[in-house]
């Protein structure tokens, strides 16, 4: 298994020459882009934002070669699917998942991650089954991100779209923060439940938010509840099982990549890699 960093919440105050400053001073040499980490090639609007198409992803790859960073994974817009949709349909939406497959290829990624945020996980399934065949040919898999407050929030959910679906060029990612946010026991149940089909992992630390809890960063409110919110602590603080996850999934045969993804923002984000980073290499490095 293999460490990189995710680029998107970085991107909210630093470019990505800078976010790849950040890799280096941490001595991370694998990320994971967004759209908006690339510099629109011929204009953005609404739709191009959370798509590869109309993102200068030639420049961005020489970058990454000139400063010796592995592109982990490129990822569509978070609003890519309801947006695609609305505008031309499944169709559409497919020609997004290809164009995010051509900008792996070109950066040298093997996944593509994506979400079914905003559209029944059904629709998710039909759009990406061509997309998962054409990423097939290509080397690259797309992979379906469990969210807390949509169909994939259920590792059941998730199971059952990619047994209908899914194939060498489609899978899941598997973020078991996002599960405990949902309400799932992340690990062992919906590892469990999901294993055959995870190709790619995010890692970031949760908890349930407490006010008189020090030291948490309150998040959104958790699945089906109106009162109770999610927390987001350092990785070693999470409120589930870390390090029994990464032995299962090298026992499992699991050799991806680690991607570090807190959901924190300003000097927060960068402390939260003081700690997680070393924290996840010693996890690498122990057997």
């Amino acid at each position: 298994m293999k460490l990189a960093i995710n680029g998107q919440q970085l991107a909210n105050t630093h470019s990505l020459a800078q976010i790849l400053d950040v890799l280096n001073e941490h001595a991370v040499d694998a990320i994971e882009l967004w759209p908006w980490n690339l510099p629109p090639g011929r204009g953005a609007g609404e739709e191009d934002e959370q798509r590869y198409e109309k993102r200068d992803v030639a420049a961005a790859a020489g970058l990454l070669r000139q400063r010796g960073v592995t592109c982990a994974c490129v990822t569509l817009g978070f609003n890519a699917a309801p947006i695609c949709f609305a505008s031309g349909g499944g169709a559409n939406y497919t020609r997004a998942l290809i164009g995010a497959v051509d900008a792996a290829v070109t950066l040298g990624a093997k996944i593509v991650n994506t979400y079914c945020v905003g559209i029944p996980l059904e629709y998710w399934g039909r759009a990406a089954q061509p997309a998962g065949a054409y990423a097939a040919e290509k080397g690259v898999v797309i992979t379906l991100e469990n969210e807390a407050h949509d169909e994939s929030g259920l590792p059941a959910n998730v199971a059952d779209v990619l047994d209908k679906f899914g194939g060498p060029g489609l899978g899941t990612e598997f973020d078991p923060c996002n599960y405990y946010h949902a309400g799932i026991e992340p690990f062992p149940y919906a590892y469990d439940t999901i294993r055959k089909h995870i190709r790619y992992v995010h890692l970031k630390g949760g908890s349930q938010y407490h006010a008189e809890v020090r030291g948490l960063r309150k998040g959104y409110p958790m699945r089906d509840s109106r009162r109770d919110f999610i927390a987001y602590v350092p990785l070693p603080e999470a409120a589930f099982n870390v390090e029994a996850m990464v032995r299962a999934l090298r026992r499992d045969g699991y050799d991806g990549w680690l991607t570090l993804e807190p959901h924190v923002t300003g000097d927060d984000i960068l402390e939260f890699y003081r700690q997680e980073v070393p924290y996840v290499k010693n996890l690498l490095a122990s057997r």
